[in-house]
């Protein structure tokens, strides 16, 4: 690729900017960008992160001109957020992340303590009317001298019918505070503990025991947190036997692979760490484990593995990937004292994984037409297959899943929709299957199904949301394969789950995407700042993100002021890295209302001390499609409350692009290059968008198709050319390959 010199600022003439702005909403972008490591002036400086706001600021509406808030301080999260702990068959329970419930309810037990095991009918029973309610009932062993095996036996033995949880290392008892059985806690959906305490009041005291019982407390408590209210009664007086913490002795347990890492291993690690899967290793059996415990407790004290980038507690994910504190402390010390395997009687069994569709038989299966062949060595590569659907009526797809033919080498795949025809063109034009980029998608994108990545679980969208996929869609997914040290070979499959009913809710049609085109960074610079913003015309509500940026990013933050002054944090990645990037499906979606500002800070580090800058010596970097390029996005998967009003967005988004190209500095010759390739990105090019401007696209608001979120609009958007659709003939020289549709039924 050409390189270009760092130049001084220059204008380019109002033709361009015109031009820019088109391309700009053509995929829904709005932008005040600042560009950093120059002086600017107040209207375009760049923010940064040691701005600090003062007392009345953070009360204050936001306004027109204010820039990005500064970061968070540290957030509180609740020590039970990451508790875990397998049951009795081996199964894996995240008990305070909050998914898919409103109560999860634990009660303290042990094989030995005769009120404990007189309440287990009680608890039968109670853990049976929760059956139909967002409560997650368990029970939990805590006890030292109690072997897994002792407690498989005694949960068969009293016919417990409710999981019950072994808390080998006794992490669930600390961390809740549980001192006697029976005791029980009922969490909320953040982890936050509203009731502890007795089951009912049959004990007066031990030894003391009522004719019957006249307060259902615990039952009480569940009922009421369900129904979302504030629990009254949040503490009553456990009746039953002390909760030992230690063996005889007074001495504190030392950790072994089979009671106390093999629980983390098989609920934290293993989805990838097994064989076939895309880690380098198992994590499976004790020796797997034993002879990298140095290794296990370093990465898991830096907090490399599991690989979540997002920061804790600012706002909640699906599937967040995080290990105690406790279970860190663990690692460390089973490392540090000979790693000791432990006795046979506390080991769990293994887990046992899926083989079939796991949200069950999907509407339609699409698998990649011809098997992929990834070399043994090289770089990493973003090959992108297309899949026509070819659909009889338009659709709502309210659930994926994406299996991926060889786990080993398939890092993560991005699934999105396509009407444009770009991605065929694409396609026909390489003689291998599907297409190649450094990373972005190169389309048009007409929506985003789902970011598929190592150990997530499929899911259905939340509260009913259903994706809009037309009839002439095609599927395109990204998949990012890195070779495996030997030549492999790879054919991804995915399933689609469309609405038998009508949803409560769509999606609109396409993304929404905030961030800057009006990227030049130069050589050197460590800590280069993008800022970029969107005030929102309409009421949205956020179902996910998926931040974006190349090999120089090193950090992104992205906000959302509301009208009163209310701050709420969407994401912030504060150690970026290209080679792990996510999609953030936000547990609780996030409601915005109109007149609220998106603002996405990011920062660079176009350096040599940069381990994975591209260029040595370091280049000026512009916005680009290549490797040695960047970007800077934010991509929103969102519902617009009133689809009505969905255009009032284009509006926004092109007045801000106008502004945005007059105000940065960047010169002629950078401002070319960012044309060029944003013509790549979008599947069009600056003649394509002149051509929109004559047609009078801006005097009608067609800016950003339909709906006016870059929603393509195929054969009506000017000049853009399109692939040939079913019974059209093409000239070019590689037929699309059908992929194989399997439609169940």
């Amino acid at each position: 690729m050409k390189r270009l010199a760092w130049r001084s600022p220059r204008r380019r003439p109002l033709v361009s900017l015109a031009v820019l702005a088109v391309c700009l909403t053509v995929v829904g972008l709005r932008w005040q960008s600042a560009v950093g490591d120059e002086p600017k002036s107040d209207a375009t400086a760049a923010t940064t992160d040691t701005a600090k706001p003062t007392e009345d600021a953070s009360k204050e509406a936001p306004k027109k001109d204010d820039g990005p808030p500064p970061p968070p301080a540290d957030a509180k999260v609740s020590p039970a957020r990451f508790l875990c702990a397998l049951d009795t068959t081996g199964q894996a329970h995240f008990v305070g992340n909050g998914e898919g419930y409103r109560a999860a309810v634990l009660v303290f037990m042990t094989t030995e303590c005769p009120i404990s095991r007189e309440y287990v009918p009680t608890l039968n029973k109670l853990a049976a009317a929760q059956k139909d309610q967002p409560v997650k009932f368990y029970g939990v062993i805590t006890d030292p001298s109690c072997t897994r095996a002792a407690a498989v036996a005694f949960q068969k033995e009293f016919k417990i019918e409710f999981p019950l949880l072994f808390d080998a290392s006794g992490e669930l008892a600390e961390t809740l505070g549980a001192t006697r059985v029976p005791e029980a806690f009922v969490l909320n959906a953040d982890a936050d503990i509203v009731y502890q305490g007795r089951i009912d009041d049959l004990y007066a005291e031990a030894g003391k025991k009522r004719p019957n019982v006249t307060s259902h407390d615990l039952a009480d408590a569940i009922t009421t947190v369900v129904a979302d209210k504030k629990v009254e009664v949040a503490k009553t007086e456990a009746v039953g036997c002390p909760i030992k913490t230690k063996l005889a002795g007074d001495k504190a347990p030392h950790p072994t692979f089979n009671r106390d890492i093999a629980p983390i291993m098989f609920a934290k690690c293993a989805e990838c760490h097994r064989p076939g899967e895309v880690a380098p290793f198992s994590l499976l059996s004790y020796s797997d484990a034993s002879k990298r415990a140095d290794f296990l407790a370093q990465v898991t004290q830096s907090r490399k593995m599991p690989p979540w980038r997002a920061e804790i507690g600012h706002v909640g994910f699906l599937g967040e990937r995080r290990l105690s504190d406790k279970q860190i402390a663990l690692l460390e010390t089973w490392a540090k004292e000979g790693a000791p395997e432990g006795a046979a009687e506390d080991l769990p069994q293994p887990p046992q994984f899926a083989s079939g569709w796991r949200l069950g038989k999907p509407d339609v299966e699409i698998k990649i037409p011809h098997p992929f062949t990834v070399p043994a060595g090289g770089e990493d590569i973003f090959q992108h297959f297309v899949l026509p659907l070819n659909l009889d009526d338009d659709k709502e797809i309210v659930g994926w899943e994406f299996r991926a033919g060889n786990a080993a080498v398939v890092h993560h795949a991005i699934i999105f929709l396509d009407t444009s025809g770009v991605g065929r063109r694409k396609d026909e034009e390489t003689p291998e299957p599907g297409y190649r980029t450094s990373g972005s998608i190169g389309i048009p994108v007409a929506g985003i199904v789902g970011v598929w990545t190592p150990g997530m679980t499929p899911q259905f969208f939340p509260q009913n949301i259903g994706l809009p996929v037309s009839k002439r869609a095609d599927v395109v997914v990204q998949l990012h394969l890195h070779p495996s040290g030997k030549e492999e070979v790879d054919q991804s499959s995915i399933a689609l789950y469309f609405a038998k009913k009508p949803v409560a809710r769509r999606m609109a049609g396409a993304p929404l995407v905030i961030g800057s085109l009006m990227i030049d960074i130069p050589p050197g610079a460590k800590d280069y700042s993008i800022t970029s913003s969107v005030t929102l015309p309409l009421d949205v509500t956020l179902i996910s993100l998926l931040p974006h940026m190349h090999l120089v990013g090193k950090e992104m933050r992205l906000t959302a002021t509301l009208p009163d002054g209310e701050i709420k944090q969407l994401v912030w990645i504060k150690d970026w890295n290209f080679y792990w990037q996510d999609n953030y499906v936000y547990r609780d979606p996030v409601k915005l209302p109109t007149g609220t500002r998106l603002d996405i800070v990011s920062k660079y580090d176009n350096s040599e001390e940069n381990a994975l800058n591209p260029s040595k010596p370091p280049q000026r970097v512009l916005f680009g499609n290549d490797s040695t390029d960047e970007m800077c996005f934010g991509i929103f998967q969102v519902v617009a409350e009133n689809r009505n009003d969905e255009q009032k967005i284009g509006m926004a988004l092109m007045q801000s692009a106008f502004k945005q190209w007059v105000d940065s500095p960047i010169d002629a010759e950078g401002r070319k290059h960012i044309l060029e390739e944003a013509g790549k990105l979008f599947g069009t090019d600056a003649s394509n968008l002149s051509g929109l401007l004559r047609g009078g696209a801006l005097n009608r608001g067609g800016f950003g198709g339909r709906g006016g979120f870059g929603r393509d609009r195929g054969p009506r958007d000017g000049n853009r050319e399109r692939g040939p659709r079913d019974g059209e003939k093409s000239d070019e020289k590689k037929p699309t390959e059908t992929p194989k549709v399997i439609v169940p039924g």
